[in-house]
């Protein structure tokens, strides 16, 4: 035998306490009646003992849960579903109709595929007696409120008539088990009762003994007060209520021949004995309509008082005259008879009834109302919630409207009248009916929900009824037996509550004293402790000594049983946290026939199943012996399966375990100096191999109108790919280099000729002398062979004077740059010359002269000048003309013409663009001359950082590679390590993609020296020397360590971009050796086998709907198994596949927002993909994404003719979630009515808005296993795939994320959070201040406070987690900045 042993005393809520699992197993040995207090979790004992019964009886056998009344039914229904969501249940009882199904079919189809029912005890014996249902195909029958089970009762006639015969017949096998729930075991004061019950249900009676004191800590007994009230006046009747007394002497005085009834038989000759019948008897329809209308009437009066009275008569009367006039009535009720009670009633005083009033003394009540007034009103309780029982509906409905207008009660109590619904829909009490059931429907979820704190009931709400702790029920008369009397007594079961019981003060026989004695004696006799309790507690005093000890040789660090329970406690501790899920170990004992024991642990499941449960090698004479010795074997298992240290620690970052290689790395440190290509170059013209390229610059684009020049080098020319130049916003050049060649045999004088010849081109479009130095590592010339080079020297180099030129009439279009030389040289742009005087003698010669261009920076669009917009209005004045007239005798002309002179103006452009190609190709050459890129082109995106400034940068290319080292690094982990849960596989992956590693990584590998930082700046950049160059020294300088982090990140992505996956795992493995995933074979890897019981759980539907067929549906299994399924002790929680289905995740979206046609920015890259794997999103697709499942349903087409249909209905992804816990049963379910709420606003959100649903998904704010189960089934796929990406996007594209994200990108859907937004408008003055507000019941809410430049404008308060808080707060900021905004421009406008 095994018992649970507690390790601490304060176990959390959500775990099953060890009273009720003491109940479970005394279940799980024979048939029991479970006896505990209201409110103990006799309900969650049956949840238990279902979800075992589950697991181990046929799938063809029901369990069948019975309760006595619809509500009860329909309650503990929605108990068992929440709890066994992919389960079919159903209920069935009257309201179904279910007395009329007289058909097999209808039964069959009813139960077709259904594992539980819940029903009233009528039902299943009705059932039984047509043989529409067997004792046979019970698995197990659950009695609640089992002290029914007594005489001809229902729930008696399914165990005498059908339980018990096929007992004696068959035997025990041949029936369902059978479990009873009860909080009073006899109904009334007769101990001999509870013997009766047990044989009735061939059960024993039995109450918590081994945990007592537990059951007791959650049970709250009430304060029993007696409440006095005068008893009213026997002449009350003939002095007040006129209506009242009106009424009584109608009926009183009523001729029955004037009934209606009564004058159709007359006319009738065909019926007499009806005549006479009712002639004798007085009863007509319409005479018991008005007898019980004035037996109400009377009773309202004796218990409310005249107002009440007067008040019921005046309501009855205009509910009746409605009734009539909308013609609602049935149609058994003929129109004289209605005409008939109208007339009758109509003759009544009309009461004066005002239902606003200020003056109590004005409501002339009962004293028995008066005493209950008093007492409601002396509650000083703000949180108060109170039930009041009566005897009658009747009483009910007034006594509700009454204290809603009584001006001592209307202001704090929230009444609502509650008398359940059976008969309802049958009653023929046309009249003085005043509730019906679809008023009751949302009373008792108002009042769970605080919008009603008080209800006024009849007994129906004695029985089960979950209506949450009261803190006050008064039983408006006293309780007719104990039965009532203790089900009464455990709705008030908060702390310090009160249970008040109104009796007349002159009523001595009722004494409290009495019941609660003769309670405690019914209490005793199903209080059998155990006898040898007093010897165990003695024996577990024995010192018991245990030797067990361990010690790893490398570090002699040693394990003892005294010191294992302490590092097994501490090991749980270091577990990834979990809300809902107990983190501790969980230790038994199991006996044995010598009365030995032996100790046995479970760790919590997301320790890996091998090494999850560990038992005790010896059997010990105490408890205490076995749990140290047990504690011992599985802190030693744990290091043996590597989950321990050499130093028998966890495998953890706790600061004080850490030990940190990498140390500290600075923000901001010193690195080699950017790798200078010249400096080769330099030292190559010492023998050169000279190449060059011929450089054609188009302009527009245009073929035919292009120029080319030539560049050439010492040594082999890289490829260079064309560039695009901008002149302005009309204006491009377009760059091209064609193929480079070899030039052989270059005399030397051929290349001074090459360097004079980039001194002109230089020269032409500069305004400042050259240096005197010509040496220049990259040389330019005209598309001319060499030995052609000084003859156009001599034709182009140097200038003339002006006049010289305007003498020689020089055709314009071959005219060079002017030069004014009375202004320092600065160079224009020759228009026209202008002659003035009146002969050539006195005339002065001028030149009309556009400015030189001063832009230099041609490479980037965004600093050309702005022109006129096409737009713009006619009358638009035209910008300035900044043409010059100067003197021709005080300027020169070059002899270059200007049309090959602005080829100078690109030189610079090349050579930077020559520099950052002979970067990249020797980054390529030599640190990723094993990655296997085939061209530099990524690379030289990759290693060009933002500073730089360059026509492209890093950061797309880093935001890629991150998400594939995150991937790969993942990958690796867990398939290297399937003994790590998912705490150590995080803290790994931390480690190795953490920045301060890839800058280590960067610097070991010399890759910091080709990080492109420097900006180009063209006006004063300066032609690379030889001899500057073989002059310099490599220096340092200072980097980001970031920017090299990233360097790495962004050549992981380039090397993705340039050969996919390969490459990217051969990039990763050069700077991160360790990662070496082509090492992994994923398919061999061992897996944890699920159980055969497990396997039964997945619906086949569900697999397909996944689209995905598992070979190994193990892992399928796990991916559903929640951190809380401790009942499965095979199979590992989801942990570790939702740690890899993160990763996997995150490649997925990032490959599609990287690979669309539209290239945007990193930063909106990253708005996208953290939009996109939003946990709250991903819980919103996963509470979506359902598979159909057929249901069947019983719809009356006549009478008595039924027809069953067929409806399909959708079973969502998350009710598939193996679980436990009342916590996360009561938190799923809150997550599920909020998604409820806000599900039309997200979708239409997601389907049609022009920006992302951020305040609609925080509102929405789902648990994580929502998200997580969805990321775990996706880690499980790409497991069982072998690795196989492909499966993996039909899924994200199957729950329709993928749809979104394209939708995104394709309608440019703004994602932006709202507290970014904010801060853009506030231009960064704005802060944030979420603050956690707990309140008086020990919840919390959370608020935001808003401060806009130091003062706090305004606070969000009320929300549910601080992020909907904050979002809140940013929309109401966003709006409040706008209006500023817009008031500020109407006041300048």
């Amino acid at each position: 035998m095994s018992s649970a042993v507690p390790t601490n005393s304060d176990a959390a809520a959500y775990q099953a306490r060890n009273y009720q699992l003491e109940m479970l197993e005394a279940s799980m040995k024979e048939n029991i009646i479970v006896a505990m207090d209201t409110g103990s979790g006799k309900t969650h004992i049956a949840v238990l003992r279902i979800k075992a019964e589950l697991d181990s009886c046929p799938p063809d056998k029901i369990i069948w849960f019975l309760a006595p009344t619809v509500a009860l039914c329909t309650q503990q229904h929605k108990v068992i579903a929440s709890n066994l969501p992919a389960v079919q249940t159903r209920t069935l009882t009257g309201l179904d109709k279910v007395e009329l199904w007289t058909e097999q079919a209808i039964w069959d189809a009813i139960l077709k595929d259904v594992r539980v029912v819940v029903s009233t005890y009528a039902v299943l014996a009705d059932a039984l007696s047509h043989g529409f249902m067997r004792m046979s195909r019970l698995a197990l029958i659950i009695f609640d409120e089992a002290h029914h089970c007594m005489r001809k009762h229902a729930a008696n006639k399914i165990m005498q008539d059908f339980y018990h015969p096929t007992v004696s017949k068959f035997g025990p096998s041949a029936v369902p088990r059978i479990m009873g729930l009860t909080a009073s075991p006899v109904v009334r004061s007769n101990r001999e009762e509870l013997f009766t019950i047990e044989t009735n249900l061939d059960a024993v009676c039995k109450t918590p003994r081994a945990h007592r004191q537990e059951l007791l800590k959650f049970s709250h007994r009430p304060e029993l007060k007696q409440l006095l009230y005068e008893p009213p006046d026997p002449m009350g009747l003939q002095v007040s209520s006129q209506t009242l007394r009106a009424l009584i002497e109608a009926w009183e005085t009523l001729d029955i021949e004037d009934d209606p009834y009564v004058k159709r038989l007359r006319k009738s000759s065909l019926d007499g004995g009806a005549l006479e019948k009712a002639l004798m008897t007085g009863k007509t329809f319409c005479r018991e309509q008005l007898k019980r209308f004035v037996d109400r009437s009377r009773h309202i009066f004796e218990e409310l008082g005249e107002w009440a009275a007067d008040y019921y008569i005046y309501t009855s009367i205009q509910h009746l005259k409605t009734r009539v006039q909308t013609s609602y009535m049935t149609g058994d009720w003929d129109e004289a008879e209605r005409a008939y009670l109208v007339s009758f009633l109509s003759k009544l005083p009309a009461a004066d009834i005002q239902i606003t009033l200020s003056d109590a003394a004005c409501l002339r009540i009962s004293p028995k109302l008066e005493a209950l007034i008093g007492f409601l009103d002396a509650m000083d309780d703000p949180e108060f919630s109170g039930l009041i029982f009566v005897k009658q509906r009747a009483t009910v409905s007034v006594m509700t409207d009454l204290l809603a207008v009584h001006p001592r009660t209307r202001e704090r109590f929230r009444s609502a009248a509650y008398v359940g619904w059976s008969n309802s829909s049958g009653s023929k009490d046309f009249l003085g009916n005043l509730l019906s059931m679809h008023g009751q429907l949302s009373t008792l979820d108002d009042f769970r929900s605080g919008h009603k704190n008080l209800i006024i009931a009849t007994d129906v709400l004695e029985e089960g009824i979950d209506i949450s702790a009261c803190s006050v029920v008064v039983c408006y008369d006293k309780p007719p037996n104990l039965k009532s009397f203790v089900q009464r007594r455990g709705r008030a079961r908060q702390k310090q509550s009160t249970y008040a019981i109104m009796f007349p003060a002159e009523d001595s026989a009722f004494d409290l004293a009495k019941w609660q004695t003769l309670e405690q004696a019914m209490i005793e006799a199903y209080q059998d402790d155990e006898r040898h309790l007093q010897s165990a507690i003695e024996l577990e005093r024995v010192n018991e000594e245990v030797v067990e000890r361990f010690t790893v040789e490398s570090t002699s660090a040693v394990l003892t049983a005294d010191t294992a329970m302490a590092h097994l406690h501490h090991f749980c501790a270091v577990l990834p946290s979990q809300p809902y899920v107990d983190m501790r170990p969980v230790f038994s004992v199991e006996t044995d026939i010598a009365n030995l024991r032996r100790g046995i642990v479970i760790l919590p499941n997301c320790v890996h199943p091998k090494v999850r449960r560990s038992e005790g090698q010896r059997w010990w004479r105490t408890e205490r012996a076995a749990m140290k010795e047990a504690a011992f074997q599985a802190y030693k298992s744990l290091y043996e399966f590597g989950l321990v240290n050499d130093n028998l620690l966890p495998l953890t970052n706790k600061p004080e375990l850490k030990v940190n290689k990498l140390g500290s790395i600075p923000s901001i440190m010193e690195a080699s100096e950017q790798y200078d290509p010249w400096v080769d170059w330099a030292y190559s013209w010492s023998s050169p191999d000279i190449h060059q390229s011929r450089v054609v610059v188009r302009l527009n684009g245009a073929k035919d109108r292009e120029l080319c020049m030539r560049l050439a080098g010492p040594t082999v020319l890289p490829p260079l790919a064309p560039m695009t130049l901008f002149w302005d916003s009309e204006t491009t050049f377009t760059v091209a280099f064609e193929a480079p060649e070899r030039v052989p045999h270059v005399p030397l004088s051929s290349v001074e000729d090459m360097r004079t010849s980039t001194v002109v081109y230089l020269q032409a479009t500069s305004s400042r002398l050259l240096s005197t130095k010509q040496d220049f590592t990259a040389l330019f010339g005209p598309d001319l062979p060499h030995t052609d080079l000084k003859a156009w020297l001599q034709m182009y180099e140097g200038n003339e004077p002006a006049v010289e030129v305007y003498s020689r009439r020089r055709d314009p279009m071959l005219m060079g740059v002017v030069r004014d030389c009375s202004r320092y040289n600065e160079p224009l742009l020759f228009r026209r010359w202008v002659e003035s005087g009146d002969s050539p003698t006195t005339s002065v010669v001028e030149m009309e002269c556009d400015p030189f261009p001063r832009r230099r920076n041609l490479l980037h669009r965004q600093t050309l000048a702005t022109k006129k917009l096409e737009n713009d209005k006619e009358d638009t004045p035209e910008p300035v003309n900044k043409m010059r007239t100067v003197a021709a005798d005080q300027c020169t002309i070059d002899r270059l013409p200007f049309s090959n002179a602005i080829l100078g103006l690109f030189i610079s452009v090349v050579v930077q663009q020559l520099e950052t190609e002979l970067i990249a190709t020797k980054l390529y050459e030599t640190i990723l001359r094993d990655v296997g890129f085939t061209s530099t082109q990524h690379i030289i995106t990759a290693i060009s950082a933002p500073s730089a400034q360059a026509l492209t940068n890093y950061q797309r290319y880093e935001f890629l590679g991150d998400s594939i080292l995150k991937f790969s690094v993942s990958c690796q982990l867990f398939f290297k390590h399937p003994n790590w849960h998912e705490g150590y596989l995080s803290e790994g992956r931390d480690e190795i993609v953490q920045n301060p590693r890839l800058t280590k990584a960067a610097l070991d590998t010399g890759l910091d020296a080709f990080v492109i930082t420097k900006m180009f700046t063209p006006r004063k950049w300066s032609a690379p020397l030889i001899s500057e160059r073989l002059e310099r020294v490599a220096g340092k300088r200072q980097v980001s360590s970031k920017v090299l982090a990233d360097v790495v990140e962004a050549l992981i992505g380039a090397a993705y971009m340039d050969g996919g996956h390969a490459a990217a795992q051969a990039c990763i493995r050069r700077f991160l050796p360790e990662i070496n995933l082509h090492s992994l074979d994923t398919r061999t890897l061992s897996r944890s086998v699920a159980p055969e019981g497990a396997r039964q759980t997945i619906h086949d539907r569900l697999k397909r709907h996944i689209s995905y067929t598992f070979e190994n549906e193990s892992l399928l299994v796990e991916a559903l198994t929640h951190p809380s399924c401790d009942y499965d002790a095979s199979t590992q929680s989801y942990q570790r596949l939702e740690f890899l289905g993160d990763a996997v995740l995150d490649m997925i979206i990032v490959s599609a927002i990287f690979n669309h046609p539209v290239q945007m920015p990193q930063g909106h890259m990253t708005k996208i993909k953290h939009a996109l794997v939003n946990a709250n999103l991903l819980a919103f697709l996963c509470m979506e994404f359902a598979i159909p499942e057929e249901r069947a349903s019983v719809e009356q087409i006549s009478t008595l003719q039924f027809e069953v249909i067929s409806n399909e209905e959708l079973v969502e992804l998350w009710r598939f979630m193996r679980y436990r816990g009342l916590d996360l049963n009561n938190a799923r379910d809150a997550s599920l009515a909020r998604h409820r709420a806000l599900r039309d606003e997200i979708l239409h959100s997601l389907q049609h808005d022009p920006h992302y649903p951020w305040q609609a998904l925080s509102r929405l704010s789902a648990d994580k296993f929502f998200s997580d189960i969805m990321e775990s089934i996706l880690g499980a796929i790409f497991v069982d795939s072998g690795g196989d990406l492909a499966p993996c996007e039909a899924f994200v594209e199957r729950i329709g994320l993928m749809s979104y994200l394209r939708r995104i990108l394709d309608e440019n859907i703004e994602v932006t959070h709202p507290r970014n937004v904010a801060q853009q408008l506030a231009k960064s003055n704005i802060q944030f201040l979420a603050q956690r507000m707990p309140d008086e019941e020990g919840g919390a809410s959370y608020q935001c406070a808003v401060r806009i430049e130091e003062v706090e404008a305004f606070v969000v308060r009320g929300c549910l987690t601080a992020e909907e808080a904050e979002v809140t707060a940013a929309i109401d900021a966003i709006d409040l900045l706008m209006e500023r905004v817009n008031g500020s421009a109407s006041v300048a406008s």
